[in-house]
């Protein structure tokens, strides 16, 4: 298998953990300088990482930076210093709170893939065995709804714990990027939340930012307060340069609506006509634990929002990525998943959840879906020998707008406790402005990046077959070519 430039080196300095971490949501390119101050005893990604994701290991080091001289490797520094709950996280034990129904994090196998065996029938005791029967399955039922409602609650507690101890010994800060004067990007969801942040702290740097959103009216006042936020920024020379539409460096809205195939055509119609680079990609939009309910194109709601409408999106503006790209400076296709994708379940007989619905469970597919699509990304990109990166980035547990579907209990500790436990979005976006300019992650692609580390996501993401079975089946759905057998040697 293919692997990107100075792989091997990179996981060799990276202790031998290189591509691949965890972390939670419960919910680019101008010249790269050296970045700023970084947050005391962190490190950052450095050299190139595999362009596929390494086997599972325990290691949740970053690579050392070339010209680092050390005679301790990075990895086994960091796990001197690391806590309990984040080696817990970085190990991927959130996938062992299965609790049964496949376990979590795992694909369901072939044999226990679609609708469950009938149950068998009751012993006949005074000709009640039918209701028996019934009854058992009412009740199986309703334990397959539970349990995935645990298992997500269960992966967002233990983020948050992990986030805390981040929050006490280093703190959320941005650091400090060189200008990015020159480049386009394109945030979907921008219109609130970490995607407002992402697509603000991007301008500030002197990107020429496009927001992808829904809602026209909501979108140009997003553009219109970044805007007014960004040129009333003392500081902010980078704003005031000329980007490459030779206008001052600005912020523009185009209209996409990931539930619909069609607007997502009609918005990468629209941009190709404006002739524009792209230099980034932040797949940020997303929907969290909504009612059963479909798309206009017929699928399950979370599915086709958080994954298959990316999952499109990305394919069809592939062509001006590769264009975009180049030697010593890649374009970056930056994924935003979840911790939930520890516990989450992929059936590819079921990919709907037709036969049992669970908002939480449909939520956590989802995120595994949007892992398993990035590194095999990166597996073609690298195959073609492209000047583009996938990487996958987690923002933690942050305060947005998404929590509205959650349970009551939810909501109700979440607004006495979010002020302190949760992320602010601007904290949250955090690491994918760093996925998107960081210069240590230049060529480097197949990483899952948490707190700006890379560390390692769930076993089952590193399955291959699984990652081709669920490209084949996506290029169906939204009918497109499938270029991984043509492409990647098996």
């Amino acid at each position: 298998m293919p692997r990107s430039r100075g792989a091997e080196k990179a996981l060799e300095s990276s202790g031998g953990g290189g591509g691949g971490g965890a972390g939670s949501d419960p919910g680019t390119w101008g010249d790269h300088g050296a970045a700023g101050p970084r947050s005391p005893g962190r490190r950052r990604a450095g050299g190139r990482a595999a362009s596929r994701p390494p086997p599972a290991s325990p290691s949740r080091g970053r690579a050392r930076r070339p010209g680092s001289g050390s005679g301790q490797s990075p990895a086994s520094d960091f796990q001197s210093r690391r806590p309990p709950l984040a080696e817990l996280c970085g190990r991927g034990v959130l996938a062992s709170a299965g609790c049964g129904l496949g376990g979590a994090g795992q694909a369901r196998p072939e044999a226990e893939a679609g609708p469950p065996p009938p149950l068998p029938s009751a012993r006949r005791r005074g000709g009640g065995g039918g209701g028996g029967g019934r009854g058992r399955g009412a009740a199986m039922s309703l334990l397959s709804r539970i349990l995935p409602a645990f298992r997500v609650h269960y992966a967002g507690v233990l983020v948050i714990l992990s986030q805390l101890y981040q929050r006490c010994r280093y703190g959320f800060s941005l650091p400090a990027f060189s200008s990015q004067h020159g480049s386009v990007a394109i945030v979907t969801g921008g219109l609130c939340g970490i995607g407002f942040s992402t697509a603000k702290h991007l301008a500030k740097l002197g990107m020429h930012v496009i927001i992808a959103g829904n809602d026209e009216r909501q979108g140009q006042e997003a553009v219109k307060q970044i805007k007014e936020e960004t040129l009333t920024s003392k500081d902010n020379e980078n704003f005031y340069r000329l980007n490459v539409c030779g206008n001052p460096a600005s912020m523009e809205f185009l209209f996409c609506d990931l539930a619909s195939m069609k607007s997502i055509r009609q918005f990468v119609k629209e941009f190709k006509k404006k002739n524009y680079p792209l230099h980034v990609l932040i797949n940020n939009a997303g929907i969290m634990m909504v009612p059963q309910r479909k798309t206009v194109d017929g699928f399950e709601e979370h599915f086709g929002v958080n994954y298959l409408g990316h999952f499109l999106l990305t394919n069809l503006l592939l062509d001006i990525l590769k264009k975009t790209g180049c030697p010593n400076h890649n374009a970056r296709v930056i994924t935003v998943s979840s911790g939930t994708h520890y516990v989450g379940e992929l059936n590819m007989d079921d990919l709907q959840s037709r036969h049992c619905y669970s908002p939480c469970g449909a939520y956590a597919q989802s995120k595994l879906a949007l892992v398993l699509f990035s590194y095999q990304l990166q597996q073609l990109l690298a195959a073609e020998g492209s000047h583009v990166t996938a990487n996958v980035v987690d923002p933690g547990v942050v305060n947005t707008a998404l929590y509205k579907h959650v349970f009551w209990l939810t909501k109700l500790v979440k607004s006495f406790t979010y002020w302190f436990l949760f992320k602010t979005p601007d904290e949250g976006a955090i690491t994918s402005i760093y996925a998107a300019v960081a210069p240590e992650l230049e060529g480097v692609g197949g990483c899952y990046l948490y707190h700006e580390e890379i560390i390692k996501s769930s076993d089952v993401t590193y399955d291959e077959d699984l990652q081709r079975r669920l490209w084949a089946e996506s290029c169906k759905m939204v009918g497109i070519p499938n270029m991984i057998d043509k492409v990647i040697s098996t």
